[in-house]
């Protein structure tokens, strides 16, 4: 049927009364997503281990904006999760110990420690120099200067009974024999009797043994003297920064894992107070240091839950690090330089990141998936853990992971996740899959209308009329490709009225009018349409070559669209089809070069089937077709195709002229039922720039099949040439329908006899079969008679 202008106009349904859309009611929230919003809803419901979701959907529908405003609400009603610090392993100062605080007690611990580290030290330094110490530390020294002059003066004595002097001299003791009252040389010593000779040599052993003995005693004393110093030391210190320490310990009584450590910096103190006395201030800042705490997860201004959008998700702003600083051509590090990652950061709530972004970060999809099924965040530089590097490194001690990751993906990408890493379906059970029209209902439209008044006021931005308000609808069921639909890729309307809005503001206008809004439809237009303005510029100069006008036996000017991603469009290409005396059967030109798709060869056998059951009941098929899409060179892929390749085939056979004023596109079953296919406004915009470009003959047009009909949103000056009766639409439902708007021919009905009306499209293309058959059968008998000869 010839589908009527009327018809063709876009008409908004369920529209209310309103002059500009300042008149209508913001609408909060997202529009036509409830199945998306369901399946957040559930996963939140389900604390279990692996209900991660993947929220599917193409880009533009709103997948991150909805996600994260709909988590910002739910995380207000949950709690806040603790604050994280890594401070100094007494034990093992290369595994930084982790320890959890109640929210905004990490930074109040941070600085109770910087407090308390300096109020000890200059406690430390007051107390060893106080009067008290000092009175104490000599008592001490006199006590055991006391013992040891004791010990002297009976080494003296002893020697003196064995009748040696003893002197201490810079290499130890020496022992001096004495006879008469004098110190014996060893030249006096030789004149000496035998007698006194042998008893000085006695003596003289023994005393090597006194003297042993009391320097053992001696080194003993000036242990127990070190010993007890460090205990008067200790606990002149102890004495002092008990208090301190006490005060900390009740203060953080509930956090066993903060008194503990309380209590091993305070014993770390005590063990180091010589250092900590020292007058080098670099060393005591060295210990300071020490007695720091690094505060990684501060949720001391977090309220509820935290919610984390990650655009960078590496491996290092995933999982934290450990930072070096260079000194003297050397790297260092300490648990200081521990930074937190976004899993630190959202630990105790939601984490969203983009998969994409995700797998382009080496090792960031394999580390977050460790990360889930550990349940804990390990701390590891990326060169450490792909075994890169031998630089000496902190391993800090994991923190337990309880989080919910929000993985945001096209529809594309999810597929290949699931099908190809099986880890997928363990962590990220839960789907929500966003879609990308909704039903253009009474409630739809309005909260439609309300996300239109709401992009306004949001961005402080003109409000538009009714005309134009009417246009962004048409936009947006054109960007559904179905006039029952509107689009929801959000981003892409909200372009759009910012865009018109600037035009407007350019004239001064208050308002938004409708040209304003075709305009910005234009200037978003001419961004992207290089490429379609070349092929323009090919058909106008005959490059490449279709024919818009007269006619031809086995051609069919078929249509196609060039989808380049950001910009889609139609183009006419021709299709042919040539038919010879062989073997039976239709040869796909694409297909033997190897540029077919599965779709369209799949179209060609249904075309197969299709001829042998209307003309090969009683004749058979005795010619060999070929089909051709001539001037395209790119791989042909679907199955739109199917009628334009059936008329030309039957036009080729039965040598019926085509006419070429008209182009067509649809997909064709076995029974001969045509069926809808894609792009179907493109394509129909496509042949009428290209008859406008040749010029316009007024018996131009498109056939589509029927079931488009819902698709076609056409542009203007299509729709102006139809009204003019320059361009035609035909809508068919059967094959028979498309052959006779092409050839100005019945197509013909089969009579009861099994043969077709006489002169019909089909009887003739019965009589050429035959007549192939004929000329096969005369020249199998010229070739047997050959033989026998």
């Amino acid at each position: 049927m010839k589908v009527g202008y009327k018809d063709l106009i876009y008409k908004c349904p369920y529209l209310p009364d309103f002059s500009t859309s300042a008149e209508l009611e913001p609408t909060e929230g997202f529009i036509g997503q409830e199945k998306a919003k369901k399946a957040v809803e559930e996963a939140l419901k389900i604390n279990e281990k692996g209900f991660n979701v993947f929220v599917v959907g193409i880009p533009g529908t709103g997948r991150r904006s909805f996600v994260t405003s709909f988590l910002e609400k739910e995380a207000m009603k949950m709690p806040v999760p603790k604050d994280w610090v890594y401070v100094y392993n007494f034990s093992n100062p290369s595994e930084p110990k982790a320890i959890s605080l109640d929210p905004g007690k990490g930074s109040q611990f941070k600085s109770d420690m910087q407090k308390l580290s300096e109020e000890v030290i200059e406690s430390i330094e007051k107390i060893f120099e106080s009067e008290d110490y000092a009175a104490k530390k000599s008592e001490l020294e006199d006590e055991y200067m006391s013992r040891k002059t004791q010990l002297w003066e009976e080494l003296q004595q002893k020697a003196k009974e064995l009748g040696f002097s003893v002197q201490l001299t810079p290499t130890g003791v020496m022992s001096v024999p004495i006879y008469d009252g004098k110190p014996v040389t060893q030249e006096m010593f030789e004149s000496l009797p035998e007698d006194v000779k042998q008893t000085f040599n006695e003596n003289s052993r023994k005393i090597k043994h006194i003297i042993e003995g009391t320097l053992y005693k001696s080194r003993k004393l000036d242990r127990e003297y070190k010993e007890k110093l460090k205990e008067l030391d200790k606990y002149a210190a102890l004495f002092t920064i008990g208090a301190l320490f006490d005060e900390m310990r009740k203060q953080y009584e509930s956090n066993y894992d903060v008194v503990q450590y309380l209590t091993d910096v305070e014993n770390d103190i005590l063990s180091n107070l010589s250092d900590l006395r020292s007058e080098e201030s670099e060393l005591r800042q060295l210990y300071k240091k020490r007695y720091s705490v690094n505060l990684i997860v501060d949720n001391s201004h977090t309220v509820g839950a935290p919610v984390v959008y990650e655009r960078n998700p590496t491996y290092s702003n995933l999982a934290g690090k450990v930072e070096y600083y260079s000194r003297g051509g050397m790297l260092f590090t300490d648990f200081t330089f521990i930074k937190a990652g976004a899993l630190h950061k959202a630990n105790g709530g939601f984490l969203i990141l983009e998969a994409e972004s995700l797998l382009r970060s080496p090792y960031a999809w394999e580390y977050l998936k460790r990360a889930l099924l550990s349940e804990e965040i390990s701390i590891e530089n990326l060169e450490s853990a792909l075994g890169f590097s031998n630089i000496v490194s902190l391993r800090p001690q994991p923190i337990p992971l309880n989080i919910k990751i929000f993985l945001i993906a096209s529809p594309r990408l999810y597929y290949l996740m699931y099908t190809y890493d099986e880890d997928v379906r363990k962590l990220f059970r839960v789907k929500s899959e966003f879609d990308w029209e909704l039903d253009a209902n009474e409630e739809n439209i309005k909260k439609y209308l309300g996300f239109i008044s709401s992009t306004c006021c949001r961005y402080q931005l003109s409000h538009l009329d009714r005309k134009a308000v009417e246009r962004v609808l048409w936009y947006s069921s054109r960007l559904a490709s179905d006039r029952r639909k509107l689009s929801v890729r959000f981003g892409e309307i909200s372009g759009l009225i910012r865009e018109s809005c600037n035009i407007a503001s350019q004239r001064n206008e208050k308002v938004v009018r409708e040209e304003d809004v075709k305009k910005a439809i234009e200037q978003m237009e001419e961004r992207v349409n290089l490429m379609q303005i070349k092929y323009d510029s090919q058909i106008k100069s005959y490059d490449l070559m279709i024919e818009t006008t007269g006619r031809k036996i086995g051609q069919v000017n078929g249509l196609t669209v060039l989808d380049l991603a950001d910009h889609s469009f139609g183009i006419p290409a021709k299709i042919t089809a040539k038919v010879h005396l062989g073997k039976p059967g239709i040869v796909d030109i694409q297909r033997e070069a190897d540029l077919s798709g599965k779709v369209h060869s799949k179209a060609v056998l249904t075309i197969e089937g299709f001829f042998g059951e209307r003309y090969a009941q009683y004749v058979p098929l005795s010619i060999s077709a070929s089909l051709s899409f001539e001037q395209v060179y790119g791989v042909v892929e679907g199955d739109s195709a199917s009628v334009a390749e059936v008329v030309a085939l039957i036009s080729a056979i039965a040598k019926i002229p085509v006419n070429q004023e008209i182009a067509v596109t649809g997909s064709m079953n076995q029974h001969g039922e045509v069926q809808p296919v894609g792009g179907v406004t493109e394509k129909v915009e496509g042949f009428h720039r290209a008859c406008k470009l040749r010029g316009l003959t007024g018996n131009q047009g498109v056939i589509i099949p029927k079931a488009n009909l819902k698709n076609l949103i056409l542009k203007e000056d299509v729709l102006n040439d139809i009204q003019k009766g320059l361009f035609h639409i035909w809508a068919i439902e059967y094959i028979d329908e498309a052959i006779e708007i092409l050839t100005d021919k019945k197509a013909g009905k089969m009579t009861r006899s099994g043969t077709y009306q006489r002169g019909s499209v089909n009887d003739q293309v019965i009589k050429a079969l035959k007549k192939a058959k004929e000329l096969a059968e005369g020249k199998n008998l010229q070739r047997k008679k050959r033989k026998k000869k």
